[in-house]
């Protein structure tokens, strides 16, 4: 009796809406989000350099400015994040339940489910398969650097990715609109939205998009500096806070910062001035011949070839770029995933590209990895090179098949 009431519970499935969920799926989205705490939980009491360095004393000079939205109003000696995340972190300084690296841990992670759930449901739009978003889902609240950015680093790098995420998924339900808007909320925390800004580019040109959506970039950039504006801050120092960033002054010590790039091939230490200048004309370039060869083809956009051609853009970048930090590769790492679902025989993907990631994670967090950041270096441009010829073999066999189709 007992044996069939649970069997038939097991296989109990219910409809809501347009969906079905079974008990297995909601027994599955339970302990995933369980376990997912739990590990963060876990990894809570680890301290980074980055907070101690940088995190903490913003935190305290903000606290000392009146906190809240008063806090934007305080002096640093050096601050490069926009008024988002700074008013997010002024928050917290003022905030009585728990100490700041909890809290700002909390705030990463809470956008941790963010990106989770919004990766399950981009792999529900491109497959059709409720299980398999639901699987997605689970697998990305383990993904060792979306953990480790939150939970080990107190980093924030997941804010922006969580955005992007939710930018793709209306793009897949081909609403341009709302798209740009959270592409615009990325944009606002994080200059490093733009590794992915050639895939937005090409769906211009491949009229997915309209010129007119791009205005969502300037327009919630601005409304994102309208609380540090009206706490006295200059205007034209909050709108131009990018090409601070850009000029990376405290990165020139390095033309990589732990991140298996093409630097680590070639050194990371010599003609630091030379190549990082050299470096950004490079990968320019490369993005240029790229760019010029995809527009020129006459293909549609797939779902699959939206996040295969995302990943691909923001690994190139990452990979010719100077002055790339550990963390830098979090949108390939997050995308990853979605193309091994997409695509079950490219299940080595997440493996490779992740591995990689989590190389320089393991040399900044322990100081040590197993293998020199060279080898995974060149694990990380043969993914690169897989999956442009993918790219290439689809862009080209539309073409062929819409010349076929012609001439019949």
């Amino acid at each position: 009796m007992i044996d069939n009431f649970l069997r038939g519970l097991v296989n109990k499935e219910w409809k809501i809406g347009k969906v079905t969920v079974g008990f297995l799926d909601i027994l599955f989205i339970v302990f995933a989000t369980v376990f997912g705490c739990g590990i963060r939980f876990a990894l809570r009491d680890i301290v980074a350099g980055d907070y101690k360095v940088f995190f903490e004393p913003w935190v305290a000079t903000l606290r000392e400015a009146g906190g809240g939205f008063k806090g934007l109003s305080a002096e640093f000696e050096y601050v490069d994040y926009t008024t988002p995340y700074l008013l997010i972190l002024s928050f917290i300084s003022i905030c009585p339940l728990y100490n700041t690296l909890y809290l700002m841990k909390m705030v990463s992670i809470f956008f941790d489910f963010v990106t989770a759930i919004a990766v399950a449901f981009m792999v529900k739009e491109g497959t059709g398969s409720g299980r398999k978003g639901i699987m997605t889902y689970g697998i990305m609240l383990f993904v060792p650097t979306i953990v480790a950015n939150s939970s080990m680093w107190a980093q924030c790098d997941i804010i922006f990715t969580s955005f992007v995420m939710l930018s793709l998924l209306f793009m897949l339900k081909d609403k341009p609109n709302i798209s740009l808007i959270f592409y615009g909320v990325a944009f606002a925390f994080k200059l490093q939205t733009l590794f992915i800004a050639p895939l937005y580019l090409l769906l211009w040109v491949k009229k997915n998009v309209k010129l007119k959506h791009f205005l969502w970039l300037p327009v919630v950039y601005f409304i994102g500096v309208i609380p540090s504006w009206a706490a006295g801050k200059n205007l034209w120092d909050l709108l131009t806070v990018y090409i601070f960033q850009a000029n990376g002054e405290m990165d020139m010590y390095a033309l990589s910062h732990k991140f298996p790039n093409i630097y680590q091939i070639i050194g990371t230490d010599s003609f630091l001035r030379e190549y990082a200048d050299a470096g950004i004309y490079f990968t320019l370039a490369v993005l240029m011949v790229l760019l010029y060869y995809i527009a020129r083809k006459d293909f549609v956009f797939t779902k699959d070839l939206i996040i295969r051609m995302g990943m691909f853009f923001v690994m190139v970048v990452v990979y010719f770029l100077p002055h790339m930090h550990e963390r830098y590769a979090i949108l390939a790492d997050v995308l990853s995933v979605v193309v091994a679902f997409y695509n079950p025989k490219k299940f080595y993907v997440p493996i490779i590209a992740i591995l990689c990631s989590f190389a320089g994670y393991t040399l900044y967090l322990a100081q040590s990895t197993v293998l020199p950041l060279s080898v995974y270096a060149f694990l990380y441009l043969f993914l690169i090179i897989d999956l442009g010829i993918g790219i290439f073999k689809d862009v080209n066999g539309m073409v062929s098949s819409r010349r076929g189709e012609s001439q019949a």
